[in-house]
């Protein structure tokens, strides 16, 4: 089977980062983990871990993320630089953000075997096809002039598909990552329509975990519901904002 590679994005504290990194490395210890570093620059040395790239793109440091449209294109063309410098290119990509826990260990496995079930290249949760709807996403871009533009790159014969899922946690062929990678937008696209949106436009299988939903919330803080959900065998919880802070010990 090929390694996995465990993208974590942050901005925190080294001290954040290092409990982040150890928890995710204890509970997949056959995974590759890379830091993709959104914070302040000068702080990324100060991250005591080998593998980690600085994220330079302005369009990653949005306050209002759904009106000024973030986006993780910055995120995966660093990371698939990194990978192909290392020799780490073929292996599914995780890509996870920092807020994002583990719960229990093989989760990089359980999404692999999720995947070849679906027959899928990319995984995520709450994907939801919005087109035609009153989905507030979809409503924002579909009067950009250069919204059609976007959607008539499709390869697909139904070149109208939009779809949403989070983007705290994604799971990627290496291929379909790659391909994503290096797509252009000609309007900036919200990165949880951008996303899986551009992977089905390129034919790539996107396939939702519906028995994720209940643990990944877009909004609040569930950082209460850590121990409970553990013991019930979940395999994440979204959002947990302070949590890496408190084992930290920051």
């Amino acid at each position: 089977m090929s390694i996995p590679l465990i993208a974590l994005v942050t901005h925190q504290t080294p001290p954040e980062v290092a409990a982040m990194v150890a928890e995710w490395a204890r509970l997949n210890p056959k995974a590759r983990i890379l830091v993709a570093y959104g914070g302040r620059e000068e702080v990324l040395a100060e991250v005591a871990w080998d593998e980690k790239v600085f994220i330079s793109d302005p369009r990653l440091r949005t306050r209002d993320h759904q009106r000024e449209r973030q986006s993780y294109l910055g995120i995966m063309r660093a990371v698939t630089a990194h990978a192909e410098a290392k020799g780490w290119a073929g292996g599914p990509v995780i890509l996870a953000e920092c807020d994002v826990v583990p719960l229990r260990a093989g989760l990089a496995d359980y999404l692999a075997e999720r995947a070849a079930t679906e027959g899928a290249d990319v995984l995520g949760a709450r994907l939801r096809r919005v087109d035609g709807t009153g989905h507030p996403h979809v409503l924002a871009h579909e009067f950009h002039p250069r919204f059609q533009e976007w959607l008539a790159g499709s390869i697909r014969e139904d070149k109208s598909v939009v779809l949403m899922m989070l983007g705290c946690l994604t799971w990627w062929s290496w291929e379909a990552f790659k391909a994503i990678s290096e797509t252009a937008e000609p309007m900036p696209v919200y990165l949880e329509l951008a996303m899986p949106t551009a992977a089905h436009q390129l034919g790539f299988r996107v396939r939702g975990l519906p028995e994720w939903e209940a643990d990944m919330e877009p909004l609040g803080e569930l950082e209460q519901e850590l121990e409970a959900r553990r013991q019930a065998g979940r395999w994440v919880l979204h959002p947990c904002k302070k949590i890496w802070r408190q084992v930290g010990g920051v």
